[in-house]
């Protein structure tokens, strides 16, 4: 629950109460920051994050990024552990399947990487690759890497334990709280002003999603960012689908499905 009063003052104000506002408040918490404030001007999770996909998949590009996916994982379970606020981790792993020569090469490499990084991960064939996913069909596959660490989550929950792991350390949250300008002197911020009165303080952080150019632009700062269209899916409940199935990606046709409540989720990029 979000509180009723403003403090007079914050170290940090958190601007969006979506998962990267949430996670920010409780790891400045974790650091020692415990009159951080996090305020959003409807209710947590309200923007984008409540309809995330939120799949976990450990291998990307770089070293760094994959790194940052292993710790939010380690996290997960450490938020469990800490607040007794499930999280809703399903671990059922990964496949990312190749139709093309070019993406056969691709998903090699995958693989070359992921055991370069410390993830797990295997090249798999046709027939193995329609066993792992057995509503695809495999006729045009020509390979693919199977990543069992992969899992996803429930954003909802894992931005409710964020906030309770914050607030057990000092942090606070309000709701219904938009802000409505950022107070400036000297090229510092020094305030934020909000529709329920306002705070002084030394610093923010804008986690307002696709909303954040909007919010740095209160305080004088250009934030290169602009919304992308996504979207995806639901079906009503498949024939097959019985508990939980991996993450199905196919790159070549931008498109990545899992099952969800019994039907499958199609997300398209």
């Amino acid at each position: 629950m979000s509180e009723s009063s403003l403090p007079a003052h914050a170290s940090v104000v958190v601007i969006g109460g979506g998962i990267m506002g949430c996670s920010t408040l409780y790891h400045l918490a974790e650091m020692g920051v415990s009159d951080a404030v996090l305020l959003e001007r409807n209710q947590l999770t309200s923007g984008t994050t409540w309809h995330s996909a939120a799949q976990v998949r450990a291998l990307r590009h770089s070293r760094n990024l994959t790194r940052m996916i292993r710790y939010s994982v380690d996290l997960y379970s450490r938020l469990e552990a800490e607040t007794g606020q499930s999280v809703g981790w399903i671990q059922k792993g990964s496949l990312s399947i190749a139709t093309t020569p070019d993406r056969l090469t691709h998903v090699r490499r995958q693989e070359a990487l992921a055991h370069a990084y410390g993830v797990e991960a295997r090249f798999v064939g046709r027939d193995e690759a329609a066993e792992i996913w057995p509503l695809m069909n495999a006729e045009d596959v020509l390979g693919a890497v199977w990543s069992p660490e992969d899992g996803r989550v429930s954003p909802s929950d894992v931005c409710a334990a964020l906030v309770k792991g914050a607030k057990s350390r000092g942090a606070r949250l309000f709701e219904d709280t938009g802000v409505t300008g950022i107070r400036t002197e000297r090229g510092r911020v020094v305030g934020v002003e909000t529709t329920r009165g306002d705070i002084a303080c030394d610093a923010v952080a804008v986690c307002a999603g696709l909303w954040s150019r909007e919010a740095a632009a209160m305080g004088g700062a250009q934030a290169p960012l602009m919304a992308c269209e996504h979207f995806y899916l639901l079906t009503k409940p498949v024939d097959g689908i019985a508990g939980n199935m991996p993450t199905l990606s196919d790159h070549d046709a931008h498109l990545y499905i899992r099952d969800d409540s019994g039907g499958l989720l199609v997300g398209c990029f």
